[in-house]
């Protein structure tokens, strides 16, 4: 696209999103379905077109600079909390990290699945950050947030490019066009409520990454986290059922493979899909592959065991969701 063109769209995305329609919106992790996170009826939009429970929060994405704490119900922000949001803040974003930390009580209880916490991000994509300017200078205000869940129907596989997303929608949803994501699964997300990082969900931003900034190894999900997106244990699925290739007790006559080894027996299979060898670049072709294998129909999806090292810990959390999902009711 040209710089014209592409001033264009995000214009016309920011115009459709400040009149409460629902867009795709690329970021750097997946492809977003989009409104203001401020409009109700929007955000209850998002949710109708995703058949997605209420009850399940979305991400606010904020633009680069702007003032998190208009987010914030700053009587329960603790100074120890303060401090590590602002680091973790200073250090990866713009980025794919989302904080969860207490929620404005001006703030609709919509977004947030009726709970009173506040998810958001800073999304690391050049389109989706004009997007937010525009948006800005639309309502008249810096405090503008979107609400971006992945742009996909709940519980299926989340979308790295636009044509997924019309795929998934048709013309129910307008996408502005940003090529590949380029990391290709969701942000980590990390709670701050209780004073100290709790890990609600793995991704490109590592426990590792978290503790080199803080000083603090994040403590796992326990049952006292809020509920927050991509946590359920069906996930991610595709209608093809998905098996690793050690539960395979033998390989179905039509079965697609997603592998990343050269030593892996991709013999039996009816379509390969070879993945990087390395946990980063594997992420970012993951959805694509799934969604490759899903659409022609294959009687089974065998994936090759990962390695057992904590760097494929997201992509691993992705995949065994996928996995419960795609075998429900199978």
């Amino acid at each position: 696209m040209s710089d014209a063109v592409a001033s264009a769209d995000v214009v016309l995305a920011a115009q459709k999103i400040a009149a409460g329609e629902v867009i795709g919106l690329p970021t750097e992790t997946v492809y977003g379905l989009a409104a203001d996170a401020q409009n109700p009826q929007a955000v209850a939009r998002i949710f109708a077109l995703k058949h997605r429970p209420t009850s399940h929060p979305l991400i606010i994405h904020i633009a680069a600079g702007a003032d998190v704490h208009y987010w914030l119900d700053e009587a329960r922000m603790t100074a120890d909390m303060t401090d590590i949001m602002n680091a973790l803040i200073d250090a990866f974003w713009p980025g794919p990290l989302t904080l969860v930390l207490p929620k404005s009580p001006a703030i609709n209880d919509v977004v947030t699945g009726g709970q009173h916490t506040i998810a958001l991000r800073c999304p690391d994509h050049a389109l989706a950050q004009s997007v937010l300017r525009v948006l800005s200078q639309l309502r008249n205000t810096p405090h503008v947030g979107i609400a971006a869940p992945s742009a996909n129907r709940f519980g299926r596989v989340s979308p790295t490019h636009a044509q997924h997303v019309r795929e998934e929608f048709n013309d129910q949803v307008w996408v502005l066009d940003g090529d590949a994501s380029v990391i290709g699964i969701e942000s980590t997300i990390i709670d701050l409520t209780r004073g100290t990082p709790v890990l609600l969900r793995h991704g490109h931003i590592t426990p590792d990454d978290i503790f080199d900034v803080t000083g603090l190894q994040p403590l796992p999900n326990d049952a006292h986290a809020p509920r927050a997106s991509g946590t359920l244990l069906a996930h991610y699925a595709p209608a093809t059922p998905v098996v690793w290739s050690s539960s395979a007790d033998s390989v179905l006559a039509d079965a697609g493979c997603l592998c990343f080894s050269n030593e892996f027996d991709a013999t039996p299979f009816k379509q390969v899909i070879q993945l990087e060898n390395q946990p980063k670049g594997y992420a970012r072709g993951l959805y694509h592959a799934l969604r490759e294998l899903d659409r022609a129909a294959h009687a089974q999806i065998v994936v090759e065991d990962l390695p057992a090292d904590s760097a494929w810990d997201a992509v691993r959390d992705r995949l065994k969701r996928a996995i419960v999902g795609s075998n429900e009711g199978k």
